[in-house]
């Protein structure tokens, strides 16, 4: 079995793999691997850390016994965990190539409460089965005892009062009653329940194509926020206010749907614009402002900035 030697193998750390899972053990380390390569030649280096970059096909290539949907999903759950970091540092702002990098100390920290855990896990086993025995002793010493014998009673009394009938036919009404409330009040549930989990599913789609991990940090918490509030005014509401307008939420829905990764950015660079000329008081609802306006305008701004700086005619 030679060939096992031939390449240079993967190699992942068993406590690592115990605490965040084995898929996640084998590409942290590989990002790890490369960050130590940019280290040792000094290259890549942004905001105090070291960087390697790859677009998921190429991450998919390194990994070719998982599927592309594979590496995604593992590279998502270690930036959940805020193990692995992501951003852009490309020259050129339509090239999406993504950047990561290694929270070291995050890293720690999940490390010792896992080991941590796993060290009480054993102490709590051991108390167990200490008890186990204890129980065991006892109940072998109280079997040797005589059972009590439960009191019981043989009296029955053969009268029925009108009362009692005219209070249990009473009751039964309250109770079918009762019953309606919570039928009626458990449809209005189920609706409100099927309406929050279609905002949810429309919400995770939008998300997801939008890409938000790629985006300045410091705006995607604010940014999907937006875009939920923006999800709500659709259902609640036959127009909403967008700026000083009123737009049909029909017209916004279609719309919405449009959303993407770069549409977003660009809603996130007029915010930053916006903000350095102006004071913005409800920084979330002018955000959502941009967002929805830069699903249409972001085609016109970039040829108007074009033309103006002469690179088309």
């Amino acid at each position: 079995m030679s060939e096992l030697f031939d390449i240079h193998p993967l190699v992942v750390d068993k406590d690592i793999a115990t605490a965040l899972g084995l898929n996640e053990a084998i590409v942290l380390q590989q990002v790890h691997y490369w960050i130590e390569i940019n280290k040792k030649h000094k290259r890549n280096c942004h905001k105090g850390r070291y960087w390697t970059y790859n677009t998921i096909e190429e991450w998919r290539e390194e990994f070719p016994f998982w599927s592309t949907s594979t590496v995604k999903r593992t590279f998502k759950r270690l930036r959940d965990r805020k193990i692995v970091i992501v951003d852009n540092f490309n020259t050129y702002q339509m090239d999406r190539t993504l950047w990561y990098t290694i929270d070291y100390e995050e890293l720690e920290k999940i490390m010792e409460k896992s080991l941590d855990s796993k060290e009480d896990q054993n102490n709590t086993m051991k108390g167990s089965k200490e008890i186990v025995e204890d129980n065991q002793n006892d109940t072998m010493e109280e079997s040797k005892k005589n059972p009590a014998i439960p009191e019981t009673s043989t009296e029955i009394t053969p009268e029925i009062s009108n009362q009692s009938i005219s209070q249990s036919i009473e009751k039964d009404e309250n109770i079918k009653r009762d019953m309606k409330k919570d039928t009626k009040k458990e449809r209005q549930i189920d609706r409100q329940t099927t309406q929050q989990k279609k905002i949810n599913l429309d919400y995770e789609t939008i998300i997801k194509r939008c890409e938000l991990y790629a985006i300045d940090e410091k705006y995607r918490d604010a940014v999907a926020h937006a875009i939920k509030l923006l999800l709500f005014d659709i259902k609640k509401s036959k127009w909403i206010k967008i700026g000083d307008n009123y737009i049909s939420a029909e017209t916004v829905e279609k719309d919405i749907n449009k959303l993407n990764f770069f549409t977003v950015e660009h809603a996130v660079n007029k915010f930053k614009e916006a903000s350095k000329s102006m004071r913005i008081r409800n920084p979330i609802a002018y955000l959502k402002v941009c967002i929805y306006n830069s699903i249409n305008e972001m085609a016109v701004d970039i040829d108007s900035k074009l033309r103006y700086e002469g690179l088309i005619d």
